[in-house]
């Protein structure tokens, strides 16, 4: 083991796999135990003396975690099947290489504040984690495979989420992953260290356990919810010769035990885009798609479309009611670079049009839904789900469910749907309120707030599931402070940094 440190190709090459094998903490292996890897591997780089150096092996454990994690976004391109597909290597090289590029900067900047000690892992933990909140705003923002991600994958960790959100998540599983090595390593104060970050551990998690243990959420008997997962594949998707057959498909899936329960509300949800259609020139098919599927008044159906406006393309979704009226429509707001729309298309115009002819515009926000039988509902479309200041600044005391229409079929059978439905799963949690996912091609689910999936329609499967609604949590932690409870957090480890800095300075 000392040959493989001493060596610095070998090294950075044990740091990129170190990487890589952290990522298998996070669902669907959720093994956690390696998320120790990661800590071993901020161990080791801690103790690098060049800030040269310390950026780069920060940057190399980064690439490790960012491309084992995110390799999926290549299936994007061959699902696409075009000549775009020749990108793919690009691209998975290239995204992965450039949020390494924030944990880099976050071991350089620890190394250069506590360049005259020999270890700098109290200054990595913060900075890391601050990195990370960075990059979840940073041209866009992109919090997608944050270390908190690992809390999901367990039914009292996630609980963790209520009460300091992900970003506290963010700087509980850093901090965890070096513990042992902080314990059993040769550090000045190991002690102090150990206990700062081991004593609030081991109280969020008995608050956890605490919790989950505690869960009591009465079910709204007149509050039914149906999901519709209709498993249409993204090439044939937007075939027309195929879209009666697609239609047809989800109202029989939606229609299933229609006439088999009397209940009084009910709400069926169809995926993102799953109408593939525009409105307004095709409002009259979706109104007699609603008819057609609708046979109670007290029934509504939710449908992920285009919609054009002055030139302008939106993704979004609609409510109709059994007349086939449109009742509310929601444009996304958080649109998916690259995905959706090209950044700096005007000053790269040829570039830009090489991939696309024209972005999708941003809607603008408007008040939550207030559906009779419902109540608020806040709807979210595919990639909006990921961003929890933003889901959170929508939230009001009458906010009672959380919808989640997405498209994941770009991703095939890989592990990107269930990193997906982990995010969603958070929201939940930090909120304490019920959350709807639906997807064309999985994985579809019905979220509690406490993170528990209800109901579930797998990846690759079409099916539709019926149930009711659970109530939301009164209030939780997050919800209350939101990331205030994380800057406190970080602003005590950074006294206790400075605290330190000055003892050894006085001996």
């Amino acid at each position: 083991m000392k040959s493989l440190f001493e060596s610095k190709l070998k090294f950075y090459i044990f740091i990129f796999f170190v990487g890589g094998l952290a990522t298998f903490t996070v669902p669907p292996f959720s093994f956690f135990l390696f998320v120790f890897a990661l800590g071993f591997g901020i161990y080791k780089i801690s103790f690098i003396k060049s800030l040269k150096k310390s950026f780069l092996a920060g940057w190399t454990l980064g690439f490790g975690w960012f491309l084992f994690g995110l390799y999926w976004i290549g299936s994007a391109f061959i699902v696409a099947d075009t000549f775009h597909v020749y990108f793919m290597p690009v691209a998975v090289i290239l995204l992965p290489s450039l949020l390494a590029i924030f944990w880099g900067v976050a071991f350089f900047l620890a190394k250069l504040l506590t360049k005259k000690q020999d270890c700098s892992i109290i200054m990595i933990v913060i900075l890391l984690s601050l990195v990370e909140y960075l990059r979840a705003f940073i041209f866009t923002g992109f919090p997608w495979l944050m270390p908190s991600m690992v809390l999901s994958s367990n039914e009292y960790f996630i609980q963790t989420f209520s009460f300091v959100g992900s970003f506290g998540g963010n700087l509980v599983v850093i901090a965890l992953s070096v513990l042992p090595f902080i314990i059993t390593g040769n550090i000045h104060y190991k002690i102090v260290i150990s206990l700062f970050f081991l004593i609030p551990i081991f109280i969020l998690f008995i608050l956890n356990f605490l919790r989950f243990n505690e869960i009591n959420l009465p079910k709204l008997k007149d509050q039914l919810i149906t999901i519709v997962q209709p498993n249409i594949e993204q090439k044939d998707k937007w075939n027309i010769q195929k879209r009666e057959i697609h239609l047809r498909k989800l109202v029989e899936l939606s229609r299933q035990e229609i006439e088999q329960k009397n209940y009084k509300n009910r709400l069926i949800i169809w995926p993102e885009t799953s109408f593939a259609g525009v409105i307004p020139n095709e409002e009259s098919i979706l109104s007699s798609i609603a008819k057609n599927t609708l046979k109670n008044v007290k029934t509504k159906l939710v449908i992920g479309l285009l919609k054009v406006n002055q030139n302008k393309i939106y993704n979004s979704l609609v409510f109709l009611n059994s007349s086939g009226e449109i009742i509310y429509e929601y444009d996304k707001l958080h649109l998916v670079p690259f995905g959706e729309y090209i950044p700096f298309r005007k000053n790269f115009t040829k570039i830009a049009d090489f991939f696309s002819q024209q972005d999708f515009a941003s809607g603008t926000q408007i008040p939550n839904i207030d559906l009779d039988g419902f109540g608020e509902i806040i709807t979210l479309i595919c990639y909006e789900v990921l961003f929890s200041k933003e889901v959170n600044s929508r939230v009001t005391k009458d906010t009672n469910l959380l919808i989640n229409i997405t498209n994941d079929g770009w991703f095939g059978k890989t592990i990107g749907p269930y990193q997906h439905l982990a995010l969603a799963k958070i929201r939940a949690v930090e909120l304490g309120l019920p959350l709807v996912r639906v997807a064309n091609t999985g994985i579809s689910s019905f979220i509690s707030p406490y993170g528990e999936e209800i109901a579930k329609i797998d990846l690759n499967n079409e099916g539709a599931k019926t149930l009711e609604l659970v109530s939301g949590l009164r209030e939780t932690n997050y919800k209350k402070f939101g990331d205030n409870i994380f800057f406190i957090f970080i602003l005590i480890l950074t006294v206790l940094q400075v605290m330190i800095k000055k003892t050894k300075k006085g001996e």
